[in-house]
């Protein structure tokens, strides 16, 4: 019986043309994703060489250019990987959010949590590689260097980003849109910069990482971020 996969591989950046995989190859690539998700998410993109993915996976040059030949290559189809997963978990819950708006029960701690939802639930589960993704994920979006890619993997979240920008517009008609959406980037940055510090922020506070810990922390910021929007926009 043949090993090789019955569905064609998804074209990548700069990765390999479509094609049928053995399991061993299926394996390979994903140990080159998995160490070079680590890599990333510890290191950042300028950070981190193709020889030190190559070692963490243990793989030769030959088979590291055979699947990507570039870094820019690895790095973007290391977003693609979760890419989806992330995007349709952030989908239910703005979609949550909608379906209390059209029944006029949105305020702004229900917007916020629309918005932190998805992060929320990633990083309190044990999926230590969800943990890395979300970092890795947010250091290339706060990269003032950003590669086209990444742009336009971003452009994925738009459409959602934009039901939180009108969910808060709803709470406060009286806002100018330039300041609705200045809050919106905040509840963003604060959001971020959570996905990359938040073993610090445990850290500094005496606290181990677990999920009561993170679900506390998420409390915490959702009060800040609903004070401060409040108070950027008035009440």
């Amino acid at each position: 019986m043949s090993d090789l996969s019955s569905q064609p591989e998804r074209n990548r950046e700069g990765a390999k043309p479509s094609k049928a995989l053995t399991l061993k190859g299926q394996r390979t690539r994903s140990a080159i994703l998995d160490a070079a998700e680590r890599q990333f998410a510890e290191r950042g993109f300028e950070g981190v060489s193709l020889r030190q993915i190559m070692d963490e996976a243990s793989v030769q040059m030959g088979q590291m250019q055979y699947y990507f030949p570039t870094k820019d290559s690895v790095f973007s189809s290391v977003i693609e990987r979760r890419l989806d997963d992330v995007n349709r978990a952030y989908q239910e819950a703005v979609e949550s959010l909608d379906i209390l708006a059209l029944r006029g029960k949105v305020d702004l701690p229900l917007v916020i949590r629309a918005v932190t939802a998805a992060s929320r639930a990633w990083l309190s589960a044990p999926d230590i590689g969800r943990h890395r993704y979300l970092r890795m994920l947010a250091l290339s979006t706060m990269s003032f260097d950003q590669p086209e890619y990444v742009r336009r993997h971003g452009e994925t979240f738009r459409p959602l980003n934009e039901h939180i920008v009108a969910a808060i517009s709803h709470c406060f008609p009286d806002a100018r849109p330039t300041r609705v959406r200045a809050a919106y980037h905040l509840i963003e940055t604060n959001l971020l910069s959570i996905y990359v510090n938040i073993d610090a922020l445990l850290q500094r506070s005496g606290i181990s990482r677990s999920t009561e810990a993170v679900h506390a922390l998420y409390d915490d910021l959702e009060s800040f971020l609903v004070g401060g929007v409040e108070q950027l926009l008035g009440r």
